[in-house]
């Protein structure tokens, strides 16, 4: 039973870890770089064994070439005259081996005897198994009565007689072995570094995320003001947190514009309606007289297309804000859309002493064409409302900057500089008793931020200019 609780915590242990993808990723990362270095190693030790075995057999060659000639030189004695004393000079004693044999088979000299093979089709002997190729081979022979393995080589000499030369290579597998006990040892430390790196790393990773999942947390529980800690590293995560954080500030303000728009909707709405309500009841009570009906039914009306009104404006501004729009976005000429507001606009202004002027170059933009001509008409008819009768009112485009600008400008009273940075704001009006909602340029700004365009209110002394700044899709004097 305890065996079995230790392997369920054990078990546990490796999900929770398995789970992590720091974990998962440093491990196949570190996998694949361990693989890599055991499969160079491995490679490394094929060769370095090839090299030792060539050389070992360029060794046993050289050997069996120069007896050979000594051989064709002095005669068979004198050979194995030679062979005694390469066996007596007590030099490589316990690797080098040498068989010399008469034309009959008799053993002349050597330290060298063949082990029977045990294999019934292969060649009859050692020595045919030796005559059959001219490479050096390996075989299991005895050396001095002790069972080694030696890299043997063959040489049938001019009278008949054989020659055998060979050497032992215990060296060459003790260098094998010492060899392959380092690469293996190297895998192994290699394995064990990449769980203690992975596990490093992974713990690294964590206390990294831990602030940004605090802080998630936090704002996910309604703290909005709270933001991840600054640190003094540089590392892949500063962007994030940088990211994050205007995320969050961006939230933030998004949720306290709601909170605004909420709390003003319900203030500017309850107004009207308690008007609406209390003219109707007025009625109600009233004498009955049919004119008065009707007069209370007017006013309703009236009161209650305003609010229609602040609703279309409301929804116009959330549908610009949210993006949608931008999918009917085609190039429009700045000339025509001008000049056609131009066209709606100048009988009116005739009738109000208003000179209206309209200076437009023909520049193409993308933009959806009716948003961006409801907010020019909501900018003219801001500027017939406060610049007021023989007012001078120009609309303008241009380029500048590598920009299309839209102007609109006038010659009236201007603004006070302590509002200029509120305008565009919903429901914010600098004169609040002028009828209206405050919600034309809070439109206007929602419209302009909707094409990638800035907006800006400039004190002219006399007058206000309102400057909207758009993308070009291109440009065509003509």
């Amino acid at each position: 039973m305890p065996a079995n609780m230790a392997f369920n915590r054990l078990l546990a242990a490796w999900r929770r870890l398995w789970g992590s993808v720091a974990f998962r990723l440093t491990l196949n990362y570190s996998l694949l770089a361990t693989g890599t270095t055991a499969f160079l190693l491995i490679f490394a030790y094929g060769k370095i064994v090839d090299l030792l075995q060539v050389q070992f057999s360029r060794q046993v060659i050289l050997a069996a070439n120069r007896l050979a000639t000594h051989h064709d030189l002095q005669g068979l004695e004198a050979l194995q005259k030679e062979v005694s004393q390469l066996l007596s000079d007590q030099t490589d004693i316990d690797t080098e081996m040498y068989l010399l044999s008469a034309r009959t088979g008799h053993v002349l000299v050597g330290n060298l005897e063949f082990i029977p093979l045990a294999e019934p089709d292969g060649p009859a002997s050692p020595i045919e198994l030796l005559k059959e190729t001219d490479s050096p081979m390996l075989l299991n022979v005895l050396r001095e009565g002790m069972p080694v393995t030696g890299l043997l080589t063959l040489r049938e000499l001019t009278d008949g007689s054989v020659l055998v030369v060979g050497r032992d290579i215990a060296d060459m597998r003790e260098i094998q072995t010492l060899i392959g006990n380092a690469v293996i040892a190297a895998t192994l430390v290699a394995m064990f570094l990449v769980l203690v790196g992975t596990t490093i790393f992974r713990r690294e990773l964590r206390q990294r995320v831990e602030a940004i999942r605090d802080t998630a947390l936090r704002v996910g529980t309604g703290e909005l003001t709270r933001r991840i800690p600054d640190v003094d590293e540089t590392d892949e995560f500063v962007q994030l947190r940088y990211d994050i954080n205007h995320m969050l500030d961006r939230i933030e303000s998004l949720m306290t514009g709601v909170r605004n728009v909420s709390d003003s909707i319900a203030h500017n709405l309850r107004t009207p309606l308690a008007r609406v309500l209390a003219r109707l009841d007025k009625a109600r009570k009233g004498s009955g007289d049919p004119r008065e009906m009707m007069a209370a039914m007017d006013a309703a009306s009236a009161e209650l297309m305003e609010l229609i009104t602040v609703s279309e404006k409301l929804l116009l501004i959330a549908e610009a804000e949210s993006g949608v729009q931008r999918q009917n976005f085609t190039p429009i000429s700045l000339k025509k859309l001008l000049n056609d507001v131009f066209e709606l606009y100048e009988p009116v202004a005739s009738e109000l002493g208003i000179i209206l002027e309209c200076r437009a170059r023909d520049i193409l933009v993308p933009a959806d064409a009716d948003l961006l001509a409801g907010a020019i008409t909501n900018l003219i008819d801001n500027a017939f409302k406060y610049a007021g009768a023989g007012s001078h009112i120009l609309m303008q485009a241009s380029q500048q900057n590598g920009t299309a600008r839209i102007t609109v400008r006038d010659n009236g009273p201007g603004v006070p500089a302590e509002h200029l940075g509120k305008l565009g704001e919903r429901f914010y009006r600098v004169t609040p008793d002028t009828p209206g909602f405050g919600l034309g340029l809070a439109s206007v700004r929602a419209v302009v931020t909707l094409h990638g365009g800035q907006i800006d209110f400039r004190n002219m002394n006399p007058g206000l200019s309102v400057d909207i700044a758009l993308p070009r899709a291109n440009i065509t004097e003509q």
